[in-house]
């Protein structure tokens, strides 16, 4: 199958040199059927092997985490927050009564780089956990747990931070963040269909449970190594990606220059090179997604 971003068809044939997608295509054949859908998008033009026949669309798990920076660095680009402001003024009004103080140290960016100083990396797991026996108020949840590390102190990955960023986004721009992310990234770079998971309020996880065919993922990273325009749509500042990218915001650098990664619970997987321009797009159920990662860091180059 193949999808120009911006190309006319008649462009396709001569545009196909450099792909990477046989020999990714041949590593996932031999795991077995575990992946789903492999795309890669290079010099314009969208290309997608489809291993295991499957439905359209697929959690990207924490790759969510990702599309949520992007919404912020939106919401930073129209001056509505500053990913570098405190979040205790923006949540005061749900805070309970005896918070941890250290929450008045905690900043945004602490929060998108897993350092606000939760001492749990399963915590507010949706995907680890049954929800349905929660306190319905996830923030409540939240905001009451004790910090365990001063924030900035300590690396601890978990869910609870990106759910924290979504109402943090809520609160900043007056609307739910799936809401704000549709309307200022996921129509303009033409995404055919997706669905959130939510809390029992309706606000979007963040951390995970965003719903995406393989194509549409891969839009995402598309924009990001096109410093921030989508087939010539500006979706997010090159002021703002940079920032993402020298500050790891979700963004793992990778052994090849320019390539960095972002992967997902159950073998997802978006790399992307900014040198290069490549991106690729995986999802699968438990696939071998580090050998097709160990095979971009020594071929694209």
């Amino acid at each position: 199958m193949l999808f120009a971003f911006g190309y006319p068809t008649s462009l396709l044939a001569q545009s196909d040199g450099g792909s990477l997608l046989p020999e990714l295509e041949k590593i996932a054949r031999a795991d077995g059927d575990k992946i789903f859908t492999i795309c890669e998008v290079y010099n314009g033009v969208s290309r997608s092997a489809v291993i295991r026949e499957n439905i359209r669309c697929h959690n990207a798990y924490s790759i969510a985490k990702l599309y949520t920076v992007v919404a912020l660095g939106v919401m930073e680009d129209k001056g509505l927050l500053d990913v570098d402001e405190p979040v205790y003024p923006i949540l005061k009004d749900y805070f309970p009564e005896n918070y941890d103080p250290k929450w008045k140290d905690c900043k945004i960016s602490d929060v998108i780089r897993h350092r606000a100083g939760f001492g749990t990396a399963g915590f507010l797991d949706i995907d680890a956990e049954n929800s349905a026996k929660w306190d319905r108020d996830f923030l409540n949840i939240l905001l009451r747990e004790p910090l365990k590390y001063a924030p900035g102190e300590k690396y601890v990955y978990t869910d609870a931070a990106f759910y924290l960023a979504s109402r943090i986004a809520s609160e900043k721009c007056g609307e739910k963040l799936n809401e704000f992310m549709i309307r200022e990234m996921l129509e303009p770079m033409e995404f055919a269909e997706y669905a959130f998971s939510t809390d029992p309020q309706g606000y979007p996880i963040a951390a995970t449970g965003l719903y995406t065919s393989t194509e549409d993922l891969a839009k995402l990273g598309v924009m990001l190594v096109n410093d921030g325009v989508y087939n010539g749509k500006r979706i997010l500042s090159k002021e703002f990606v940079d920032k993402a990218f020298d500050r790891t915001f979700e963004l793992y650098p990778l052994k090849n220059e320019g390539g960095f990664c972002k992967g997902g619970a159950y073998g997802q997987l978006l790399y992307m090179n900014r040198k290069t321009k490549r991106v690729v797009a995986v999802h699968s159920y438990l696939g071998n997604t580090q050998d097709i990662l160990k095979y971009l860091e020594e071929n694209d180059k």
